[in-house]
């Protein structure tokens, strides 16, 4: 049964901790609910936002004067070599679910944070992988026309490219489930690959309140930025793309700090918050570290969190 809640603190449900409250609140199981849910919204004219794992956002200090809507659906089931998931599972439970089913395909995102919804949402990636990769297809509610249409996306559908996806341009496109097209591989290899990456992640990656990666890795042209960084690196750049945080990182701006929001010693493209950090420090950090790479290296950063509220 579906209830809608009100003036529900949405810092409980971000990775950042922070954030003003959302107007209405409702969590869904089915799409019946789903359906209800947006019946509401255009019933009350309001904007609505579905929320997934709040591990990708940051939400404004005054909150959000509509419908938040979290997706819960956790449904699972194992057929083959494929696996059919709800939108709301966290991604960290399907790879323990293909680890347990001895297939492999979603190594690369062990230790990742987040739900499947988000994670097809934004082509989630790390370590040479990307959710991509194992898509089949993908479950939505199109409520583009103001009526409800439930329909699959094929692979080719979802448009996927480096953090994106077509659901992000189509806002009314909503992600109810997804099929994963994995391989057979044996247990022993598959936790090996994982204990290394989640080893990796654990060295590398700051382990304190954060919206993971800040910005997004941009494509830099200049021949003298990446010899710069082939040299410091000792590695070959394949497609241009040089990692945000090696950017930020010849700035000296790890430790800078404005208020509660940090950019973390660990890694420079997290912005960690120390406790008791409002947005806007954080929006205003992200602001400088954004005129600082581009006044030195000419390079404009792009924001791979969402915003909501502001």
């Amino acid at each position: 049964m579906l209830t809608i809640k009100e003036n529900i603190p949405l810092s409980d449900f971000t990775t950042l901790r922070l954030g003003g409250p959302a107007r209405f609140f409702a969590e869904i199981e089915n799409k019946n609910d789903l359906e209800k849910a947006l019946q509401f919204a255009k019933g009350e004219k309001m904007n609505w936002f579905i929320l997934s794992g709040g591990s990708n956002l940051l939400v404004s200090d005054q909150g959000f004067d509509g419908l938040v809507i979290k997706i819960n659906n956790r449904e699972t089931a194992v057929r083959g070599t494929k696996i059919i998931v709800g939108a709301g599972l966290l991604l960290s439970e399907v790879v323990l679910l293909a680890k347990e089913n001895n297939l492999s395909g979603l190594e690369w995102a062990a230790g990742i944070p987040g739900t499947v919804g988000g994670a097809i949402f934004g082509n989630a990636g790390a370590y040479g992988g990307s959710i991509s990769d194992s898509v089949e297809k993908v479950e939505i509610l199109d409520f583009s026309k103001e009526k409800f249409f439930w329909k699959n996306c094929s692979l080719n559908d979802c448009q996927f490219a480096y953090r994106a996806s077509v659901f992000k341009q189509k806002k009314k496109w909503i992600i109810f489930s997804a099929v994963f097209s994995l391989t057979s591989g044996r247990i022993e290899e598959i936790n090996g690959k994982m204990k290394k990456i989640i080893q990796e992640r654990f060295k590398k990656l700051p382990q304190k309140l954060s919206a993971g990666s800040f910005f997004k890795n941009p494509t830099v042209e200049n021949p003298e930025i990446l010899a710069e960084f082939e040299k410091d690196q000792g590695m070959k750049i394949r497609d241009g793309k040089i990692p945000a945080g090696w950017l930020i990182d010849q700035l000296d701006l790890r430790g800078k700090k404005i208020g509660g929001a940090m950019v973390s010693n660990e890694h420079a493209n997290f912005i960690i918050n120390t406790g008791g950090a409002k947005a806007e420090e954080v929006i205003i950090l992200a602001s400088l570290i954004k005129q600082k790479v581009r006044n030195h290296f000419g390079v404009q950063l792009e924001e791979e969190v969402q915003f909501l509220g502001f």
